[in-house]
């Protein structure tokens, strides 16, 4: 009985990204195309200011390849940190249902993303912003600004319950040519 049932579990899930999946041909949506904006190999310089969880100004670099996968659905960005050489997996997708913009980020501190960043997409000012909330009751607000083709900002700020900054970041990403 339980092989059946997870056959036909099985089978609900195949079928159900099917019928999701972007046949060849078909047009992105308006919202995926904001994501092409990222395809690329990048190079980014990150300051995490003094706060709670980072009591020291430090700045680090990353080299990270961002790419379409799932047919066309997901951004997936692979990475290493410098100087640490960590790797680390950032995921960005659209989720037509809820029409937001969603993502997910992966290291080896990080193996169960327990964000929820849930963002929106502001045209005039090419900018995506993301809010979410992480455990313990911290809030955080990342936004993503589009400078030009080959180059955006991001901020991520988070703050707990009380209110106090407990992560304060800034980084500039540059296309690599």
């Amino acid at each position: 009985m339980r092989n059946r049932m997870m056959g036909i579990l099985a089978a609900a899930v195949i079928g159900a990204s099917l019928g999701m999946a972007q046949e060849p041909g078909q047009k992105m949506s308006p919202e995926l195309k904001v994501l092409n904006r990222f395809v690329g190999e990048w190079e980014e310089t990150v300051v995490q200011n003094p706060a709670a969880w980072t009591p020291q100004r430090t700045t680090i670099t990353a080299t990270g390849t961002r790419k379409w996968i799932l047919e066309g659905h997901m951004i997936e960005n692979k990475g290493v940190w410098s100087p640490s050489k960590d790797e680390f997996l950032h995921l960005m997708t659209y989720d037509a249902e809820k029409g937001e913009y969603r993502q997910f980020y992966f290291d080896k501190n990080n193996l169960a993303s327990r964000d929820e960043n849930r963002g929106k997409w502001d045209e005039a000012t090419k900018t995506l912003t993301f809010k979410g909330e992480m455990p313990n009751g911290v809030q955080s607000v990342l936004i993503q600004h589009f400078i030009d083709d080959d180059s955006f900002t991001w901020t991520w700020v988070a703050t707990d319950r009380a209110g106090k900054v407990v992560l304060d970041m800034e980084a500039k990403c540059v296309r690599k040519k």
